[in-house]
Order: structure tokens, then sequence, then C-alpha cells
């Protein structure tokens, strides 16, 4: 499993108090994590620094984003490749690099680079998918699905069309938003099936630390009811459970 899907999974959790009596001050837990798009390791240094949970490297090729994901190490803020195509020979060079997942088309991706064992892949998704090949997504084990948009005020049609994404895959979102992104589109895209939002590439330091002080303010989403919403944050094959062979039930019965 890769680090981006267990941050995902922890998204909202509470850390226990543990074993004593002292009272521990805790930091507010994001309902999204804060991912950040960078081009060069200057760029990708300073966003992990300021707070971003994932750097998300924008490179032409997966050579050019090796050296930006090496100096990614030592930090807390988890690696990823954001590349037109993606062969075998590509992504084990990314692997050995330290990089936890990779972005890409599902038209620029060979299939024998993908091995979510070993790194995690997240494949780029728009509204163009029809439900069929969004189905057929869910069982690959994908880390989520990369949705470019035009940020700002969503309309409820807008809106529908990313919990559309998210909940015929089973997969989380994330999803591109500005610098200044408000608290209310954020929640928008968390109802939507969002995990994670990303700011662009070129967000300094200032913004990126500002970003994460609004992430802390998204309130929790409201469970209860059987919530849509919570499927798409809950990766495909970490939800699957062996078939129950009803054919045995009643026979105590008879």
């Amino acid at each position: 499993m890769s680090e981006l899907q267990k941050r995902i999974a922890r998204l909202g959790r509470r850390e226990s108090n543990g074993i004593g009596f002292s009272a521990t001050a805790r930091e507010k837990p994001r309902q999204l994590l804060l991912g950040t798009l960078a081009g060069d390791a200057a760029g990708a240094k300073a966003a992990a620094e300021a707070g971003a949970d994932v750097v998300l490297i924008e490179a032409a090729t997966a050579a050019a984003a090796v050296p930006v994901v090496e100096s990614l190490k030592g930090t807390k803020a988890v690696a990823g490749a954001v590349l037109p195509a993606l062969d075998e020979a590509g992504a084990e060079a990314l692997r050995a690099a330290g990089c936890d997942f990779v972005v890409c088309t599902l038209e620029g991706t060979d299939a024998t680079a993908v091995d979510t064992d070993r790194m995690g892949h997240v494949a780029v998704a728009s509204s163009a998918l029809d439900d069929t090949t969004l189905r057929s997504l869910a069982p690959m084990g994908l880390d989520g699905l990369y949705v470019t948009r035009t940020p700002g005020n969503m309309t409820l049609a807008t809106q529908l069309q990313l919990v559309r994404i998210a909940s015929f895959a089973s997969a989380p979102l994330l999803v591109n938003v500005t610098a200044e992104a408000p608290m209310a589109e954020l929640r928008a895209l968390r109802d939507s099936g969002a995990a994670m939002v990303i700011a662009p590439k070129g967000t300094t330091s200032t913004q990126i630390t500002a970003l994460g002080e609004t992430l802390k303010n998204v309130p929790a989403r409201k469970g209860g009811r059987g919530d849509a919403r919570d499927i798409a944050l809950v990766p495909a094959r970490a939800a699957a459970t062996p078939e129950h062979d009803h054919e045995d039930e009643g026979d105590d019965d008879e």
C-alpha cells in the first residue's frame, strides 16, 4: 500500500490518548490532504517545508522527475510524479528514487508499468469518461483519480459530475484548486469525493501554509444514514471482502 493511500485512509481521524491520564494537545485533523505541484527541487523542498502533505512533481519524463523526487528524501511530504507517459523502465526508476505514486493518463500508461503493490498509481479522469469505464477502474486498485477543473464556485451540476466519477470508480479524487481557495469551496470538494486538493505550481510557501490552515477549518463529514460520499474515500481493493457462501446458511435450521 502506498503512503498516499495510507494518509487518505487516516483523513479526519484523531489520535488516541494512549496510556496515562495527562491531557495532550492535538492538532485539529484535516479533512483533506494538501498537495502542491512543483517543477524543480527547490520548489518541491519549499512546498514540503511549508506544510504540504504531498508534493507532485510535474515533469516531461520519468527521468526528469527522478532527481526532484530524490530531493524530497528526509522530508515529511509524500513524493508523487505527474507525467504525460509512463513505461515499465520509467516506473522502476521512479520507485528506486523513492516515488510513492505516479499520475498519468490511461492512454499514456503502459499496463506493465502499473504494480500497485510496489508503487501507487493515480489515473487522470474527467467527466468525459463514461460510466462503464469508471466502473471498470474500481477493481484495479488505483490510489485515486486526478481531476483538473476550473477552480471557483461550483454549480450542483459540476459537483454531481465529481460525485459520479468518485462513486462509479470507487476511488478518492485529487482535485486542483487555487492557492487562495476559500473554505466553502474546499468543503464542497470534500462533499464531492475529493481526498486531496492540489495547489498550482508556483504557489508560495506563505500561500501553502495559509491553505493548510484553511483546510483545518473544513468541518468533518456528517455520517449516518449511509452517507454515500464515504465510498469515494475507501480504495476498492482495501474494501473488498471474500464472498460469503449463502448456500450453507440455514442448514442448522432444518
